[in-house]
């Protein structure tokens, strides 16, 4: 019997430029497992931390930003791993950075990109990403009061 699991978060960084809304991807690099795919940020939740403070250290660790406004998006992206029979849920987490944010990659990533929606829904590979980022263009993307009773600490 399969197990469910809720150990990893997933965390989108967006920008506004000119009221337009762009998500980072990064792509991995061809010799780790997925290599050679876009990817948002993604963290294993350690036994010590949140889904936030796990979102938060991977973003530090994987593109040195270190402030970033943060969004619960009321979206839990799942999906089934069969090499562990594991049903996962992973919290969806949006951060926002200043719109000249530098990006430093970590080695896991060889290559990042803005994109605005349609461009990075059509570079990620799984229906669960390609579902968070339209729901974060439409929830939060763009500010206001609806977004602002999303952010978190």
């Amino acid at each position: 019997m399969p197990t469910i699991a809720a150990d990893i978060v997933d965390a989108y960084v967006i920008r506004r430029v000119n009221a337009r809304i762009q998500f980072l991807l990064l792509l991995r690099r061809p010799d780790l497992p997925m290599g050679n795919t876009w990817q948002p940020v993604h963290a294993r939740i350690g036994d010590d931390e949140t889904a936030h403070s796990a979102a938060r250290r991977a973003i530090r660790d994987r593109i040195g930003i270190t402030t970033a406004e943060a969004y619960s998006t009321d979206y839990i992206n799942q999906f089934y791993d069969h090499l562990t029979d594991r049903v996962v849920l992973s919290p969806v987490l949006a951060f926002l950075v200043p719109t000249r944010a530098k990006i430093n990659l970590d080695a896991e990533s060889f290559d990042s990109a803005w994109c605005e929606r349609e461009e990075a829904t059509s570079r990620l590979l799984w229906s669960g990403q390609r579902w968070a980022i339209r729901h974060i263009d439409d929830v939060i993307g763009h500010g206001g009061p609806d977004a602002d009773f999303y952010r978190i600490g």
